[in-house]
């Protein structure tokens, strides 16, 4: 009989304890996800005091230290849940944490890891073609994004990306080619038509470039370079009102946008708008943009007539 009271006490004992861990640690995914992360530490603290081995603590605890920019400490708590189970997330933490220091070599370590765990992990291919376009592996880049798309043909990211690296080294057309397929996956891919738009210009299609830029300016109508790309396009093909228009919008956006002020008194002067220019150049020479003196000298500056002496 008392052999028997032992069992059920120590039963009851070991049931207190896991029910008690787990209680904390729903406080804790809930603290973490209102962004409550001290709160969070605390009860993964309290987790971790009774069983310092726990799994799910660890890696909690490290996404917390993330948050709180505690970078190192994060990278010591999953090295510490991987020698107690080989996780592919905790692998990946790793890894985004070894690219964000720029250590690339570790980053594809861990990320080759992850990729073994989970060959489905998409995240896992995107981060590791990263890595390998950072390391000038673009073959492999482009296959990692390759097999990305495949596991989500869905998402336009990995043909954006691919269409770049092709950019990158020189085969425009294949660029253009990948562009539009992301743009064909996804009409709402700001980064694919910017970045058709410049293959465009460089093959001095500016109707088609100026048509991307403008959709994306649909996608993103508060990009300060994407507007000043738009009205540089426009000064190309001579349409200086509307050039003008874009770069009032850059200052509608930015007051102090000095470099705005004087591109749009530049176009001011190609519109007969002298005086409007001169306010213009005299507006970016005080915000610090100093090549708007010359312009002023050139444009605003009256040269004293000549008379014949009697």
């Amino acid at each position: 009989m008392k052999i028997l009271l032992s069992i059920i006490v120590i039963v009851c004992f070991v049931s207190a304890c896991a029910t008690f861990n787990s209680t904390y640690y729903n406080y804790a995914v809930d603290e973490y996800k209102n962004g409550n992360y001290q709160s969070a530490l605390f009860y993964l603290n309290e987790i971790l005091k009774e069983n310092e081995n726990v799994f799910e603590a660890l890696v909690l605890k490290s996404k917390v230290f993330l948050k709180l920019g505690y970078k190192d400490s994060a990278e010591s708590d999953l090295k510490k849940a991987l020698t107690i189970d080989e996780d592919y997330v905790a692998h990946f933490i790793i890894a985004k944490i070894a690219l964000d220091k720029s250590d690339f070599q570790t980053s594809l370590y861990h990320l080759d890891k992850s990729i073994s765990l989970n060959p489905q992990f998409i995240d896992g291919f995107l981060n590791r073609a990263y890595v390998f376009y950072q390391i000038g592996e673009y073959e492999k880049s482009l296959a990692d994004y390759v097999k990305a798309f495949e596991l989500n043909p869905q998402n336009s990211v990995p043909l954006t990306n691919i269409g770049f690296i092709y950019g990158l080294i020189g085969q425009n057309d294949k660029a253009i080619e990948y562009y539009t397929k992301a743009i064909l996956t996804n009409s709402e891919d700001f980064n694919a038509y910017y970045n058709r738009a410049n293959e465009f210009l460089m093959k001095r299609k500016n109707q088609e470039a100026l048509n991307d830029l403008l959709s994306a300016y649909e996608i993103n109508k508060s990009n300060i370079d994407l507007l000043f790309l738009i009205a540089e396009t426009r000064e190309k093909m001579k349409d200086y009102q509307n050039a003008f228009n874009d770069y009032s919008k850059i200052i509608f956006l930015d007051s102090l946008n000095s470099k705005a002020y004087n591109q749009r008194g530049l176009v001011n002067i190609e519109l007969k708008r002298e005086k409007s220019a001169c306010e213009d150049f005299t507006k970016a020479g005080s915000l610090g943009y100093f090549d708007a003196y010359e312009q002023i000298r050139k444009y605003c500056v009256k040269k004293p007539s000549l008379k014949k002496k009697k």
